[in-house]
């Protein structure tokens, strides 16, 4: 089985202060990420957001790139509707000249209305513009003098440079969070999908299982063996403290990203929570959910929950969020250690 380890950079201490030391932590808790042994590690594009505050993936990824040798770079996601294709084609080919052949490019649509409201991009446009997004960076990455006339985007007869070091390109994973439709989009370019840890256990099991099927049907090899399977984590050897400490990070994480569900432009970042949560009109999950979809737990638990993953499910690729909301930083590289030092090796 490999482990990856997913990097969102939440900004839960409003004061701009903190956005440096996020940063910091990052690079850390990424360079322990290789030494401990993962084989992948994902980072989100997020915009005018305290969820996470990378707006744009490869200049970070390229950062990660000069301070780490193996572990592999995930882009989970960039947001195809926010770039231009000729200039994401090439700036993550030059990632992936950059890591030497590391870069994992994980693209999707966005959710965030408000995202898309900031940007002045019609939200009902998203889905006619990530495939010519999507369709453009994969011909600049594998044919030259590329053309392509689509409704929002027209190439006539580039060629980039640079070109990806990975051949013919770097593996693309297409974001799917509930729909078959990105899956489609995946099994129709013979791609993997990028499945959420938002998503509840069962749909995202569901989502893998659909996948498989939809691949058996077109006569396409499933890459179920490429596509993390992503969950929060918090390890303790304390059952009582790995149940009871991330309450707090992780209630804020849904409730922040219940409160962007209902805006349509703007952002969250100097809203009053708070007051939102006194007056929000949907029903906020509750904290038991929380523990029976993720892994706050101990280290023996972990193993038995990954195991029935592994034997009744076909998961070969397990993924982990150390780094919730408010977790600090201290906690993450302890869990960190732990999962590796206890959990990965039972598996390998």
């Amino acid at each position: 089985m490999k482990f990856a380890i997913f990097l969102p950079g939440s900004w839960a201490d409003k004061d701009t202060v903190h956005q440096s030391r996020i940063y910091g932590e990052i690079l850390e808790q990424a360079q322990y990420a290789e030494e401990l042994g993962f084989e992948s590690l994902w980072i989100a594009e997020h915009h005018s957001s305290r969820y996470g505050i990378f707006p744009s993936l490869m200049p970070i990824l390229a950062h990660i790139a000069a301070q780490t040798k193996t572990i592999r770079l995930g882009a989970g996601v960039s947001v195809l509707p926010f770039h231009h294709p000729v200039r994401l084609a090439e700036e993550a080919a030059m990632v992936d000249l950059l890591s030497k052949g590391r870069l994992n490019l994980g693209v999707g649509r966005g959710s965030a209305d408000y995202e898309y409201g900031n940007f002045k991009i019609e939200f009902e446009s998203r889905d006619d513009r990530f495939r010519e997004v999507l369709d453009i960076i994969l011909g600049l990455w594998t044919t030259e003098d590329f053309t392509y006339h689509g409704r929002y985007y027209q190439v006539d007869g580039i060629t980039i440079a640079p070109r990806p070091l990975q051949k013919p390109h770097p593996p693309v994973h297409v974001a799917v969070s509930r729909t078959a439709a990105s899956i489609d989009i995946a099994v129709a370019r013979d791609m993997p999908v990028l499945t959420t840890y938002f998503t509840p256990v069962d749909d995202t099991l569901a989502l893998m299982r659909l996948y498989s099927e939809r691949c058996a049907a077109s006569g396409k090899v499933s890459q179920m063996a490429e596509m993390p399977f992503f969950r929060f984590m918090y390890l303790s050897e304390d059952e009582k403290e790995a149940n009871e400490f991330p309450e707090k990070a992780i209630t804020w994480v849904r409730d922040i990203g219940a409160y962007r569900r209902t805006i349509t432009h703007g952002d969250e970042i100097n809203m009053d929570l708070e007051h939102w949560k006194k007056t929000r009109e949907d029903e906020p999950r509750t904290y038991q959910a929380e523990l029976e979809n993720n892994y706050f737990c101990t280290p023996e638990q972990c193993i038995d929950r990954i195991a029935v993953l592994q034997s009744q499910h076909g998961i070969s690729y397990f993924g982990a969020n150390f780094a919730f909301g408010s977790m600090p930083h201290d906690k993450v590289m302890a869990s960190m250690k732990l999962f590796a030092d206890e959990v990965m090796p039972k598996f390998r």
